[in-house]
C-alpha cells in the first residue's frame, strides 16, 4: 500500500467514524445522561440520520476539492469554503439543530462581512469549529494548519476554538502513529503552544491566515491554548487514569469530569479520551472497540454526536485497513445522499490529501 493510498484509506475510515458517531449520538443530542433509552445507547436501527457535523464536514471536503490545485492561496481558498457553508446553510436538510454560532456567523457573511470584520464571524469558542475539521487535517503540508484555522475562524472567531481545531487537527493527522495516546500528544502540543516552543507559531501558512485577527499570532494561539483547553485536556487524562482500573461497563458519561463538549476545548477532550480508549500502540488490545467507543461516546449528557463524530473521526483516521468498520460489523445504512458523498470522498479527496 502506497503512503498516498494508506491516506485515502484512513480518510475513509475518518469521514465513516465522524458520520457513524454523528447518527448514534444524534439520536439523543439533547436528552440527559439519566433519560437515555439505555446504556450504552443502541445504535440507530433504520436509517443512520446525519447531522450537521457530517454536513459541514462534507461542505468543508467539497470546498476543498474545488480548489484542490490552489490551497496555497488563501483568498481562493477562504471563498471556496465560505460558498460551500452558505450552500449548507440554506440545504433542505438543514433543520437538524444546527450550531447558533455557525448559523449567525454565516449570515453575517452571507451580508458581505469578512470573517474578520467587527460584524464578521461570531467571537465564541463553540464546537462547531472543531467537529468538521477531518478533512483540512488530511491536507498537504505546508498548508494543513492554515486551512484548519481557517475553517474554524469562519465562523468561530475565538482563541480557544483556533487552538482546540489545531491540536484536534494534528491528533487527525498523525493518528495512525498516536493510537492510545491521543490526550498525551494533546497536551505537549497544547503546552507548547503555551510556552512558545511549538513550531506551528513558525508556521508562515498559519500567520498569514491569522493576521487579519491579530498581529500578534503567537500570542494569540497561547491564548486559545491557555483558555480552558489545557486544563480539559488535563481533566481528560486525570479521567483515562481513573478508567484504566474499571471495566467498560463502569465507565459511565464519558463528559464527567471534564466538561460537556458544547464548547471547543472540551469537545475535543472528550473525544479524544474516547478514542485513547478504543486504540492501543503496537499489539496491544484496547479495553473497547471502535465500534463500542462510538456507543460509549453517544451516551453522554453534553452534545453527544459532536463528541462521537470527534471520536469516529480519530478512531477511523487511526487505521488505513479499507474494511476497519466493516470488521467491526459497523455498516451504516446513510441516507442516499450522504451515503454516496461517503463513498466517493476518499477518491475525490486524491488531488488535496496528504502524501502521507
Amino acid at each position: 500500500m502506497t503512503t498516498r493510498t494508506a491516506t485515502q484509506a484512513r480518510y475513509r475510515n475518518a469521514l465513516i467514524g465522524l458520520a457513524a458517531g454523528d447518527a448514534w449520538g444524534y439520536q439523543v443530542e439533547f436528552r440527559a445522561y439519566t433519560l437515555m433509552p439505555a446504556y450504552p445507547v443502541p445504535a440507530p436501527k433504520k436509517v443512520w440520520k446525519v447531522s450537521d457535523d457530517t454536513q459541514m464536514t462534507l461542505a468543508l471536503h467539497d470546498a476543498l476539492v474545488d480548489v484542490a490545485n490552489q490551497l496555497d492561496d488563501i483568498d481562493i481558498v477562504t471563498k471556496a469554503i465560505t460558498a460551500r457553508f452558505l450552500e449548507w446553510q440554506v440545504d433542505r436538510d438543514n433543520n437538524r439543530a444546527p450550531g447558533a454560532t455557525c448559523m449567525g456567523s454565516l449570515t453575517r457573511l452571507r451580508r458581505g462581512a469578512h470573517w474578520h470584520d467587527a460584524d464578521g464571524a461570531l467571537a465564541r469558542p463553540g464546537c462547531g469549529a472543531v467537529m468538521r475539521l477531518a478533512p483540512a487535517a488530511l491536507s498537504p503540508d505546508p498548508v494543513w494548519r492554515g486551512i484548519t484555522a481557517l475553517q474554524a475562524v469562519l465562523t468561530h472567531k475565538h482563541p480557544r476554538a483556533i487552538a482546540s481545531a489545531l491540536v484536534l487537527g494534528s491528533a487527525i493527522r498523525s493518528a495512525h502513529a498516536l493510537r492510545g495516546r491521543f490526550l498525551e500528544h494533546a497536551i505537549s502540543a497544547a503546552m507548547s503552544i503555551l510556552s512558545g516552543e511549538s513550531p506551528w507559531l513558525r508556521d508562515e501558512f498559519l500567520t498569514q491566515v491569522l493576521s487579519p485577527m491579530a498581529s500578534d499570532v503567537s500570542g494569540l494561539l497561547a491564548a486559545g491554548a491557555n483558555d480552558v483547553l489545557i486544563d480539559a485536556l488535563l481533566d481528560a487524562y486525570t479521567v483515562k487514569q481513573e478508567l484504566a482500573t474499571l471495566t467498560p461497563a463502569e465507565y459511565g458519561d464519558p463528559c464527567i469530569g471534564i466538561g460537556e463538549g458544547w464548547e471547543s476545548a472540551s469537545a475535543i477532550a472528550v473525544g479524544l479520551l474516547v478514542a485513547d480508549m478504543a486504540t492501543a500502540p503496537g499489539h496491544r488490545r484496547a479495553p473497547l472497540n471502535g465500534r463500542d467507543a462510538l456507543g460509549w461516546a453517544a451516551t453522554s449528557n453534553g452534545d453527544s454526536d459532536s463528541i462521537a463524530s470527534i471520536a469516529g473521526a480519530v478512531i477511523g483516521a487511526a487505521h488505513t485497513g479499507d474494511r476497519y468498520w466493516a470488521g467491526l460489523k459497523l455498516a451504516p445504512r446513510f441516507e442516499p445522499r450522504y451515503a454516496k458523498a461517503l463513498r466517493n470522498a476518499p477518491t475525490e479527496a486524491a488531488g488535496f490529501l496528504a502524501a502521507g
